[in-house]
């Protein structure tokens, strides 16, 4: 078990405040967006963090313990808000945005929000449009999008390692990754919008966090 991190914690409620308060249009806080690729590269350190600490603990990773506890974790309170916030649509929007509505509530249950709203050109800083009630569920559609890979490739990581405590293929696999999404972020995309809401393009943020908790563990490693 992983100890309970509340700097990590209270770095993440900082993130996700700063976000609140930039869409709140509280004066000096133009930049608080940056909130978002924050807690993106928190969720990567700490998500990390308790992979790292299952294998030291068990020798292995379970895969699928890690996407049931993902599951629990997620799912019953991103159920709820959705079911919420369709009913109180229903009661409030005016009938044509009903439908496509619909279509957001579909696509948060299946953890694709932010490719349904790349390909509605749903601007999320500028849109003149009405923003979907939903469109807060991108990112958490990013960061599951993310999880269903990045476990896979640490596992590989620690299967390429000769022992246990090596981290050295992992911190390759997982600098590969950040380099290469970084690199995308620099291409210039015919979507704008695909470029803010593609896993692709943000996996980078994920793996710097990622890095910083398999640096601390080799570090750690070295000095025992």
């Amino acid at each position: 078990t992983v100890k309970r991190r509340t700097d990590i914690e209270g770095l993440r409620a900082i993130a996700v405040l700063a976000v609140l308060l930039f869409h709140a249009g509280v004066p000096g806080l133009g930049g608080g967006y940056v909130g978002v690729d924050v807690f993106f590269v928190v969720s990567g350190f700490l998500i990390t963090s308790l992979l790292v600490a299952e294998k030291t603990k068990t020798g292995k990773v379970s895969l699928g313990a890690f996407y049931a506890r993902r599951a629990r974790r997620i799912l019953p309170v991103s159920a709820l808000v959705a079911v919420a916030t369709l009913i109180a649509s229903w009661i409030w929007l005016e009938p044509l945005r009903l439908r496509s509505l619909a279509d957001d509530v579909l696509a948060v249950a299946l953890f694709s929000s932010n490719f349904v709203f790349a390909n509605r050109g749903a601007d999320y800083l500028q849109s003149a449009l009405p923003p979907s009630p939903l469109q807060h569920y991108w990112s958490l559609g990013v960061e599951e999008q993310f999880y269903l890979v990045f476990p896979a490739l640490l596992a590989l990581g620690w299967l390429l390692a000769r022992t246990s405590r090596r981290q050295l293929p992992a911190i390759l696999i997982v600098s590969a990754v950040a380099v290469s999404s970084f690199t995308l972020t620099l291409i210039p995309s015919g979507s704008p919008w695909l470029g803010f809401y593609s896993p692709f393009t943000r996996a980078w943020e994920f793996a710097i966090g990622a890095l910083l908790a398999l640096a601390a563990v080799r570090i750690k490693s070295a000095a025992l």
